[in-house]
């Protein structure tokens, strides 16, 4: 609120030049003292000043202007929204009060209004310097990436060293999923104001995410926290960089093809600018799990021909479904962040105690009911792990982590046709998954009644991996079972 307020106030401000400091008339006596009292940040007697000025001047549009100002400043944007649109009906050219309204529209939500406004206000020789910046932040918020583009690219004619346009034009660009643009314009953004912390907390994000540069990522991340270490996304940072520093352990440890399916996290949205003219900082995705997988891939197929049939089957009873109710994710944060360095530690008992906490705190944090999953199942309790797995699709359908390590244990635990179904989404939203291609063929392949659709997932694998360690042992099980 207070750095868009400060703007509000820029523009209120080019107004004084036209102001009749005549004492002629009690109104005119009332609007001299508001104005006295608004230079010196007494916003509240300044406003009583001019509501006095107002009530012999009532189609004044300057006063309601500054009265509006002064209401937004005082925490009354219902009552500066009022005043600012009374005095653009009054005087639909006055550009202040015009602007103002905008931004002040903007700060309340109301972006499809502020777009209007200042599409008015643009074009006007009297316009402040930043409206075109203004506007791009406007149709950010109405996702008019392209549009947004245009407005900041027109700004920095006039601007073009401004931070700020150059982080939003890499935030529209990676919106827009154009990542190598908006790795470019972050670069240019830290070139021209090295100081500017949010631009490599944007880089660092679109590295990590999206351009596979963890190294990089690192050490923008880094960066970001010596710039700005009481930040309120310090702990998602380091919960990011956590995981980097895993992922490259591992990395430094293991062949190129590792032996368990490849992570899959879900994809978190690129960053988004906030209305500020000094910084557009992103909006902190969710943090990925930290805590590694750690279920194998299926075995190779079988040598031998299936039996002719497998015996009864068992079926799951799932957890009943509930609506999870959204809390306190940066609380839940805390005890999560706990929660990952325990199980790291071993600690599994420590572990568990922080993720229910997590979970308390909010119950649609699916990464923490993964998390617990991984937990109970270290502790050999696969029943709650399998609860938890499943709780964790409940807050996040889309979690494939969740779902293949669900179905992994659903297999070990002999409930073959749930592991299937689990497999078989996991297909639907990713028909090139080869780890579930290679998973459900190695459960089809165990019952000659599904010898056919054993082979269509194997074949499919081969397509998609045909120099995995298993395809020499999977070619063979082909050629043995036409």
């Amino acid at each position: 609120m207070h750095k868009p307020r400060r703007v509000v106030l820029c523009c209120a401000l080019l107004a004084l030049a036209a102001v009749g400091c005549s004492r002629h008339t009690a109104g005119e006596n009332h609007f001299a003292k508001g104005l006295a009292y608004y230079r010196e940040g007494k916003f509240a007697k300044a406003a009583a000043h001019f509501e006095d000025a107002l009530t012999t001047m009532q189609t004044n549009a300057l006063a309601l202007n500054f009265l509006g100002v002064c209401h937004l400043e005082e925490g009354q944007p219902e009552a500066g929204l009022r005043d600012l649109q009374e005095a653009v009906r009054l005087d639909p050219n006055y550009i202040p009060a015009r602007y103002n309204l905008a931004l002040a529209q903007l700060d309340q939500g109301q972006a499809e209004n502020a777009v209007a406004n200042l599409r008015e206000v643009v074009p006007s020789g009297s316009a402040p310097v930043d409206a075109r910046y203004q506007l791009g932040l406007a149709y950010m918020h109405v996702s008019a990436w392209g549009q947004a583009e245009e407005a900041f690219k027109h700004y920095l004619e006039s601007a073009p060293h401004s931070a700020s346009a150059l982080n939003c034009l890499g935030v529209v660009a990676a919106r827009k999923r154009d990542f190598t643009q908006a790795e470019r314009w972050f670069d240019q953004c830290i070139a021209a104001d090295p100081k500017f912390a949010t631009a490599y907390l944007n880089l660092a994000y679109l590295e990590h995410h999206q351009l596979g540069q963890k190294k990089q990522a690192l050490a923008h991340y880094e960066t970001y926290l010596d710039m700005s270490p009481k930040s309120q996304q310090r702990e998602d940072v380091r919960l990011a960089m956590l995981q980097i520093n895993q992922e490259l352990a591992v990395a430094a440890k293991q062949p190129a093809r590792a032996v368990e399916p490849p992570a899959k996290p879900t994809e978190p949205p690129p960053p988004k600018a906030v209305e500020t003219v000094q910084a557009a900082r992103p909006v902190t995705p969710e943090p990925e799990t930290v805590v590694p997988k750690t279920t194998a891939a299926p075995p190779p197929p079988p040598a031998a021909p299936p039996p002719p049939s497998l015996p009864v089957k068992k079926v799951r009873t799932h957890v009943t479904m509930k609506r999870l109710t959204p809390g306190n994710r940066t609380k839940a944060l805390v005890y999560f962040n706990e929660g990952v360095k325990f199980q790291q530690q071993g600690n599994v008992t420590g572990a568990i105690a922080d993720y229910d906490k997590a979970i308390a705190a909010d119950a649609t944090f699916a990464k923490a009911y993964y998390n617990l999953a991984i937990a109970y199942r270290s502790a050999g309790q696969p029943e709650p792990a399998m609860e938890n797995y499943e709780l964790a699709l409940v807050a996040d359908p889309h979690y494939i982590d969740a779902r293949f390590n669900y179905a992994i244990l659903l297999q070990e635990q002999g409930y073959i046709d749930d592991a299937i179904s689990q497999y078989s989404m996991i297909l639907q939203a990713d028909p090139n998954d080869a780890s579930a291609h290679v998973s459900i063929a190695g459960l089809y392949a165990r019952d000659r009644a599904t010898i056919a659709k054993a082979r269509e997932h194997y074949q499919a694998f081969l397509r998609l991996s045909p120099n995995s360690p298993l395809a020499r042992d999977i070619r063979r099980w082909l050629d043995q079972n036409r």
